[in-house]
């Protein structure tokens, strides 16, 4: 009885998705509203009715062949469309006109319009950053380049060498050279002495690749230089209780900016007093 229930609400249910799919693709009114609509709303809805009809025959054999067929509907139908849809982008096929935002066309102008004023002017830093960021971003077949965004962090390095060594590192990593990545962050910080965009930067290149000692090792050094520095210690305290490491450092920098003598918001000092209390809880094995 309850199997005949299940059964039928997976087939009606998956056949209306599809009907849904089948009038989206009637109805929308441009290619890739249409594409949408058959990717998503349409493999679900034979993956409902695969399903359903392998719990009717309540074959084990059957079932087999129905989870196959579903999990490799959900690993190639995104690819595909997204394959297909990029070539249709690519060859200028068009959004439908009430489309208020194209994303990707925004960054080509934006690239275009930064490279022109990186041309003219190739002691604007700001220029050149702006430029970096944006090419990474940008997908090889539209004006993506790491070998471009290289070359403009040379050239910004001749003038900055802290900025243009954090530039080269921040495209290494994306490039998924770790080993470089990691020496040209650590110049920059050294060649900046430690300032906050420099730091961040390597933290952030250590905590995406899950080295947290690491990550409060070189706020440990920064604290060196900046002792006061808030953002730093608040930093630390995020990540000694996100990683649940070096929680004697995440409370002595709690006691530092609670006692700290500069202007510090509300917000942190709660945050530290509430931090404090957890790691105090961690170092007295309260806390399992």
């Amino acid at each position: 009885m309850y199997i005949d229930i299940i059964t039928s609400f997976l087939l009606v249910f998956g056949a209306l998705l599809m009907l849904i799919a089948a009038i989206g693709i009637l109805r929308l009114p441009d290619f890739y509203l249409r594409m949408s609509a058959i990717t998503k709303a349409a493999t679900l809805g034979l993956g409902m009715v695969l399903f359903g009809v392998a719990i009717h025959f309540d074959d084990i054999g059957v079932f087999a062949k129905a989870l196959i067929i579903v999990t490799f509907l959900l690993l190639t139908s995104p690819v595909g469309a997204h394959a297909i849809a990029r070539a249709a982008y690519k060859q200028g096929v068009k959004f439908w006109g009430k489309t208020i935002v194209d994303e990707l066309e925004l960054l080509i102008q934006k690239s275009q319009q930064l490279e022109a004023e990186w041309l003219n002017d190739k002691t604007n830093l700001i220029v050149g950053e702006g430029l970096i960021l944006t090419l990474l971003k940008l997908p090889s077949s539209h004006g993506g380049s790491f070998n471009h965004a290289l070359a403009i962090a040379k050239d910004i390095s001749l003038v900055s060498p802290a900025k243009g060594h954090r530039l080269m590192g921040i495209i290494y990593s994306k490039m998924g050279r770790k080993i470089a990545a990691e020496q040209f962050l650590n110049r920059a910080c050294i060649d900046s002495n430690y300032n906050n965009k420099s730091v961040y930067a390597l933290v952030g290149f250590y905590t995406d690749n899950n080295l947290p000692i690491k990550a409060l090792a070189i706020l440990e050094k920064a604290l060196d230089i900046h002792t006061e520095n808030i953002n730093f210690l608040m930093k630390v305290i995020y990540l000694s209780f996100d990683f649940g490491v070096r929680h004697k450092f995440g409370f002595e920098c709690c006691n530092r900016v609670i006692t700290s003598e500069s202007e510090i918001q509300s917000d942190y000092l709660l945050e530290a007093a509430r931090y404090k209390r957890f790691f105090i809880e961690r170092l007295s094995g309260k806390v399992e």
